[in-house]
């Protein structure tokens, strides 16, 4: 059982600060949340502090709840963010692709540059997917979080899917749907067993496998 977080204004836990309206608010914002995620990448969610978190930007300890409510808050806050950075590299549509290449190389070569873009949000973020797996096991709202991120991106790629199947490139009775849950799960599944779990992957042999297989599941060429 985790330790209990700081102090809640209400009966129902920490009532969340709204957003800052002013620049100067919003740089501090910005601020606590860049502070927070080097003390959370350094001590792990349970052990880290306001205090800390407070340190690390420099500002009174009092501040840290003009913008947030509790620890837990601030991890939530630094997670939504990140989250709809990584998913949102995983959209492959309105690219351009190769130099007068045919519709399906342009397609293969939409996917190679989003799992490559998921890659290198992935590695730019690996401290923090792996706090935020740690973290799900016992906060309701940071697994919300996660679903939300991750229906979003399925959302993202089933939409690339169906503009493919107009496009008369994928059979028009693929299911767009689950196809997009299997992809989006086989491209997180294996990013994060190579970057959390330590898997020994090599990237470029990892991202041509993956475009690979995504391309082939919708019956698009891929060059050998």
């Amino acid at each position: 059982m985790p330790p209990a977080s700081e102090p809640a204004s209400g009966p129902a836990g920490p009532v969340p600060a709204a957003l800052p309206t002013t620049e100067r608010g919003r740089r501090m914002r910005a601020r606590l949340l860049a502070a927070a995620r080097e003390v959370f990448e350094r001590d792990g969610f349970l052990e880290a502090r306001v205090t800390d978190i407070s340190a690390a930007a420099g500002v009174a300890h009092g501040s840290f709840y003009t913008y947030f409510g509790s620890k837990t808050a601030v991890f939530r806050a630094l997670l939504a963010e990140t989250m709809d950075e990584l998913y949102a590299s995983m959209g492959t549509r309105g690219e351009d692709g190769p130099p007068d290449g045919r519709p399906e190389e342009t397609a293969v070569h939409r996917i190679e540059r989003a799992n490559r873009r998921f890659v290198a949000m992935y590695l730019q973020n690996t401290a923090l997917m792996a706090l935020f797996e740690q973290v799900t096991t016992f906060d309701p709202e940071v697994r919300a979080l996660r679903q939300a991120a991750r229906e979003r991106m399925v959302g993202r790629v089933r939409h690339s899917i169906e503009q493919l199947q107009r496009d008369g490139l994928v059979a028009a009775d693929l299911d767009a749907e689950y196809s997009a849950h299997a992809l989006v799960a086989m491209v997180n599944g294996l990013v994060h067993y190579w970057l959390v779990l330590d898997g020994g992957f090599e990237e470029e042999r990892l991202v041509a496998t993956m475009t690979r297989l995504w391309a082939q599941s919708l019956g698009l060429p891929v060059r050998s």
